[in-house]
């Protein structure tokens, strides 16, 4: 178990929010890492179905140009893929998937939703998220649907706050590519969180997924999707612990 609470030497960590929000959802977190020593960089993402995954990582590399120091990049959800990608481009020290696909090279993030969309996600995110593109909807715009799958481990007031920054990011060409990268970069080590009440990513497959693609074992914590939002003080006690790996 990790010592919760223990303060090491400042690092940089910078988060980049996934598919449904935009870059305030990381607000409840920041405090919480600047308290253990730490200074944050938050990345908000551009909406666009053409932009590639490798766009994507400039975009963050642009962002981390007034950074000397090696960075921890924190990609929570659909944003694992763009971590090995920054990790091409420049120096990082640790690359910590949040919740969130990882890519896989040889092949495309569609492709592995469907070659692994059993164990990929739970059954009712993806039986609910097909009804929703059958009827031409975004399955995070529904205000239940986004409480009962992303913010249900929320306090009330933290789930209304959730809400109001919902923001599809949309990266239909980054999840349709062949991943660009032949080989992860050998730059920075991996770590992989488990949400273990997440009722979008399949626990199961994220405990396989980190094995087989990082050669890590996953970190389990409780709760959903969106730990920044539901517990930010443990998430940051954990990224804390991992600055120092």
């Amino acid at each position: 178990m990790f010592a919760l609470r223990t303060i090491h030497a400042m690092s940089q960590f910078c988060l980049i929010h996934g598919s449904t929000q935009n870059s305030d959802c990381w607000n409840l977190l920041v405090p919480e890492l600047k308290s253990l020593g730490h200074q944050t960089i938050k990345v908000d993402l551009p909406t666009g179905r053409n932009i590639s995954g490798m766009q994507y990582a400039q975009t963050i590399v642009r962002e981390l140009d007034v950074v000397d120091e090696d960075i921890i990049l924190v990609g929570h959800s659909v944003s694992g893929i763009f971590l090995p990608l920054v990790a091409s481009l420049r120096q990082v020290h640790h690359l910590v998937y949040l919740a969130s696909f990882i890519p896989k090279p040889g092949t495309s993030i569609v492709e592995q939703m469907f070659d692994e969309s059993f164990d990929m996600f739970e059954s009712s995110w993806a039986e609910a998220w097909v009804t929703a593109t059958q009827m031409g909807k975004n399955l995070v715009e529904d205000d239940e649907l986004a409480l009962n799958f992303l913010f249900h481990d929320c306090t009330p007031e933290v789930a209304k706050w959730a809400l109001s920054i919902r923001r599809l990011l949309h990266p239909e060409a980054a999840l349709s590519e062949v991943f660009p990268l032949q080989n992860y970069p050998s730059k920075g080590s991996h770590s992989y969180v488990i949400c273990t009440e997440d009722r979008t990513i399949n626990s199961k497959w994220a405990r396989r997924a980190a094995q087989e693609f990082l050669g890590v074992e996953a970190i389990e914590i409780p709760g959903g999707h969106c730990p920044y939002l539901s517990r930010p003080s443990y998430l940051a006690s954990i990224l804390n612990r991992l600055a120092n790996c």
